[in-house]
């Protein structure tokens, strides 16, 4: 285990002796105790933060006891056990807190350690107590106003990548203004800290539901224990009745006097759903809808009455009036893309509302750094119009919700891998200037071929590719020409014609270089490292999968997992020592998947996918078990998030066959094969059943399984006959007639 001093403790500036005067002791828990001091250099009374297993007897020296103030009564308080830990976890508290500055979280003023190596954190003294002894007043509005502080404050420590994970009551503290200010991040974990997040932590009544069941953490947890403190404090009791209801997500049926919105409390609920993909996805998203229940239908009509649009209010609320006005135009442009009628088209269309949420969450992001941009334009007297950047992240907004409403591409849409195409908005900080994009219609045909592409659909894909280029030549656009190009080139190397694959991605990639196109050019890197992988030339895939991974890396690390998945399937064809390394980067594609998830929130589908990918590297090197524990759970994810299936059932199912029948465990694949037959009968996809089951009949010929073979392939015969279809007779009747030889 890492301690204090192992982390850099000795580096820390050292506190003179005499810089705390008039100690007293004001509180303690589990993992600290605090104290009020008047410190010497700031000349003002501060709070002073310990570990509860140093005390601050051991830290100052029993000889100056008198001379601090302190009784002797208080010796009782010093007890050295596990004090480097101690000190370790006050430390890292302290680095997270520096990581936040936001008018809701107590800040960090110093941190030093007192002249025996103990470690002291010196925090504003807040005076005004805690939220469980605040009296907070009838008026409902004013409760809502206090709320909304504070999940502003949890905000933040979300966006700094930290999960609080003991939100509650006694660590709200308030100042001598009376505004509340989230503390104690003595539990806190950081988003990327794996491990930390598997560890369960917090206070049991305010846990959420899969935590009590031992599941590993993320921010939604954070967003439930919100819930539960907001509806306390409406309320003033629990939601739930019994710890029953609790897991079932039975709130109690009241109302609260005075008028309060009932779209408020429904709010709160959706945020106390036990299932955390059917809560807020992440805590932006809950304030906006929290702040859109206050408002008249009238006041929102300019808004389309949308939550995101509601996001776009809510992050302009703290401007000067002058300046909101100025920058009102972000909440008409979010109007004209995003509304609660598309969120409702996207919903009856693919089968569930996950999309609409993924775009949602990503809507949130855009308007933050939008209105950030808008207001820093404003105060410096220039336009307010949004820079090519942000301009380019709202069209291809609105290309990728047009996309999902064309009818030839909803159906069975893998609609997280086009949000996924979606560059993250936060790039646009760094880079206001970027805009390599071309017109609009090009870009709403870019993302429908790209659609197309990811489900599958090749043939669509391929006419829609014709129409992309011909449009683009009529414009003269070479980005576009390039990027209609770039899937011509995909289609060939997802038919297998790798040659010529090859020639058109390294025609796009020199495109690239001369437009000044580099998210397109380590597209093209990304595909040839896959070619490259697929003809096993592990050297050439590597050069192309590390030029790609450093673009990624700056410009859209919301692909670098997707990169990390091409190369360790491409490494699995190499030798012992290229698999174990192929085996570690499909891992590291998880544990970002999974960052990414914590941090964003929106799809788990991705997960899915990764899961799925690292499966299919165990089955590659023979470890078939481990490999079905991730199939099962690629799976469930896939068909929790979607309510049904996709065409991405059929390809796990597959690696799940494959998996069972080289265990010998022919009657399980023998479930799972049936399982994949009856899902395309069901979906009429007589095309995709017949691929399948040639596809498993020469499985199970070439495991020496020939009454199986000739099963399946009777079965395939049968459904396209009672259906009707002609399709695919001919070759199902001609193996049928070779396995029976």
């Amino acid at each position: 285990m890492t301690t204090a001093r192992e982390d850099s403790e000795e580096h820390l500036q050292v506190f003179p002796v005499d810089r705390f005067r008039e100690v007293k002791l004001i509180g303690e828990g589990r993992n600290a105790t605090v104290f009020s001091a008047f410190d010497r250099d700031l000349r003002r009374r501060v709070a002073l933060k310990l570990a509860a297993q140093d005390g601050l007897l051991i830290a100052l020296d029993r000889e100056r006891l008198d001379e601090l103030g302190i009784e002797e009564g208080f010796t009782a308080l010093v007890e050295e056990t596990r004090a480097a830990q101690g000190r370790y976890t006050l430390l890292r508290e302290a680095r997270l807190l520096a990581r936040i500055d936001h008018p809701n979280v107590v800040p960090v003023i110093d941190v030093g350690r007192l002249d025996d190596g103990s470690i002291a954190v010196v925090m504003p003294l807040l005076m005004g107590g805690s939220l469980a002894d605040q009296a907070l007043g009838e008026r409902w509005r004013d409760v809502l106003g206090v709320a909304l502080q504070i999940g502003d404050g949890l905000a933040a420590i979300h966006e700094a990548g930290i999960l609080h994970r003991d939100l509650k009551p006694s660590n709200v503290l308030f100042d001598d203004h009376g505004r509340p200010r989230i503390a104690d991040l003595g539990l806190a974990c950081d988003l990327d800290d794996a491990e930390a997040m598997a560890e369960r932590a917090g206070t049991g009544y305010y846990m959420a539901p899969e935590l009590l069941r031992g599941r590993s953490s993320d921010r939604r947890d954070d967003l439930y224990a919100y819930c539960m403190l907001v509806f306390e404090m409406f309320y003033g009791h629990s939601p739930f009745a019994s710890i029953e209801h609790r897991f079932k997500g039975a709130v109690s049926d009241i109302r609260r006097p005075g008028g309060m919105s009932a779209e408020l409390r429904e709010v709160l609920v959706r945020g106390l759903h036990p299932d955390p993909d059917a809560r807020w996805p992440d805590m932006p998203t809950l304030l906006a809808a929290m702040r859109h229940t206050t408002r008249s239908r009238r006041a929102w009509v300019y808004v389309a009455t949308t939550v995101a649009a509601a996001l776009a209010i809510a992050a302009l609320a703290s401007m000067p009036t002058a300046e909101a006005n100025a920058c009102e135009e972000v909440t008409e442009e979010l109007a004209q893309i995003w509304n609660d009628d598309t969120q409702a088209e996207l919903e009856l269309a693919l089968g569930t509302r996950v999309a609409g949420d993924n775009l949602q969450s990503w809507t949130s992001r855009w308007v933050t750094v939008r209105a950030n941009e808008c207001d820093a334009a404003r105060r410096d007297g220039r336009e307010t119009t949004p820079s090519p950047c942000m301009a380019q992240m709202r069209d291809r907004l609105r290309a990728t919700a047009n996309a999902f409403q064309t009818p030839h591409t909803n159906d069975n849409l893998s609609f997280a891998a086009v949000i996924a195409e979606l560059p993250p908005p936060e790039h646009c900080i760094a880079h206001p200037d970027d805009g390599d994009w071309a017109p609009g219609d090009l870009r709403d045909m870019d993302v429908e071929v790209s659609a197309l592409v990811l489900m599958g659909d090749l043939d669509g894909a391929r006419a829609r590719e014709r129409d992309y280029m011909e449009l683009a030549r009529e414009q003269s656009s070479d980005y576009g020409r390039s990027r209609a190009l770039f899937w011509r080139a995909e289609i060939h190397r997802r038919e297998g014609e790798l040659d010529q694959a090859e020639v058109e991605f390294e025609r796009v990639y020199q495109n690239a270089q001369r437009l000044g196109a580099p998210v397109l050019g380590a597209e093209a890197m990304m595909k040839l490292a896959a070619i490259a992988g697929a003809r096993g030339n592990i050297e050439a895939m590597d050069v192309h999968a590390f030029a790609a991974w450093a673009v990624f890396e700056e410009r859209e690390p919301n692909r670098v997992a997707e990169m990390l998945q091409i190369q360790g399937l491409a490494l699995m064809s190499g030798s012992s020592a290229a698999q174990e390394r192929g085996l570690e980067l499909l891992n590291t594609a998880i544990e970002q998947r999974e960052r990414q998830v914590r941090r964003y929130g929106g799809t788990h589908e991705l997960l899915s996918q990764a899961h799925e990918s690292y499966a299919r590297g165990l089955l590659a090197v023979g470890r078939n078990v481990e490999a079905l524990e991730y199939l099962d759970r690629a799976l469930a994810v896939h068909q929790a998030e979607f309510g049904h299936g996709t065409w991405r059932v059929s390809r796990i199912q597959r690696q799940q066959f494959l998996g069972l029948l080289g265990l010998g465990r022919v009657r399980e694949a023998e479930v799972v094969a049936y399982s994949l037959i009856r899902y395309h009968i069901d979906r009429e996809d007589w095309r995709r059943l017949v691929a399948d089951v040639k596809w498993l009949a020469e499985e199970y010929a070439t495991a020496e399984q020939p009454h199986h073979a000739t099963q399946v392939l009777r079965l395939g015969l049968d459904a396209i006959s009672q259906a009707g279809v002609d399709d695919g007779r001919r070759e199902l009747e001609s193996q049928l007639r070779r396995v029976q030889q």
